[in-house]
C-alpha cells in the first residue's frame, strides 16, 4: 500500500479533535464538581455564620430563656470587667435551642431525626442553614449527655434523656 500523506494528516487531525472533545468534557465535569463544592461551602459558611452568633459551650446547651428577645435582636456577652463584648448571640439561636429541648421533653420516648426536629421547630419550611443549626444543637446536646443517639439506622435519630434536659432547663 502506498504511503499517502493526506491520510496520515487526516488521522492526526481526527485524533487531535477527539482529544480536544475529551478535554472539553473533562473541563465541563470539573466545572460541575467545583459548582457542587461551592454550594457545599456556601452552606457551611451559612452554618458557621449562624454558629458565630451562638453562645459558647455552657450557654450553647441551655440558652437562658430570659435572654430570648424578639427575633432579630442580639444579646452580648461581656468580659468580667464589662469593657467590651466577647461575642454577640442571636436571640433566634437561643430560641432554637429552647424549642428543640421543649420538643424533646414533650416526646421523651420518641426518636427524631434532626430533619424531623427542624421541620417541627423551624416553621413554616426550614432552610438548609436552619436544618444544619438544629443538627448542630442536637450534636452539642449529645456531646453533653442530654440526648441519646441511635445511628444503627439512617437517618440518625435522637431521643431525650428527660432528667438531664430538665436539669438543664432548671439551671438556666
Amino acid at each position: 500500500m502506498p504511503n499517502m500523506p493526506g491520510i496520515d494528516a487526516s488521522v492526526a487531525l481526527t485524533n487531535a479533535y477527539q482529544v480536544l472533545v475529551r478535554r472539553r468534557q473533562d473541563a465541563h465535569a470539573e466545572r460541575e464538581r467545583i459548582a457542587r463544592e461551592i454550594a457545599k461551602l456556601d452552606a457551611a459558611v451559612e452554618v458557621l455564620r449562624d454558629l458565630v452568633t451562638t453562645p459558647i459551650e455552657d450557654a450553647a446547651l441551655g440558652g437562658s430563656a430570659e435572654l430570648a428577645e424578639p427575633e432579630g435582636t442580639e444579646v452580648a456577652t461581656f468580659e468580667a470587667n464589662g469593657s467590651r463584648p466577647l461575642r454577640t448571640h442571636s436571640a433566634r439561636a437561643i430560641d432554637r435551642r429552647v424549642r428543640v429541648i421543649e420538643l424533646l421533653l414533650e416526646n421523651p420516648s420518641q426518636w427524631f431525626s434532626s430533619s424531623d426536629v427542624a421541620k417541627i421547630t423551624e416553621r413554616p419550611i426550614p432552610t438548609s442553614a436552619q436544618r444544619n443549626a438544629v443538627s448542630e444543637t442536637l450534636r452539642r446536646l449529645l456531646q453533653h449527655g442530654k440526648v441519646e443517639r441511635d445511628d444503627s439506622i439512617k437517618p440518625v435519630r435522637y431521643r431525650a434523656i428527660p432528667a438531664a434536659l430538665r436539669e438543664l432547663l432548671l439551671t438556666e
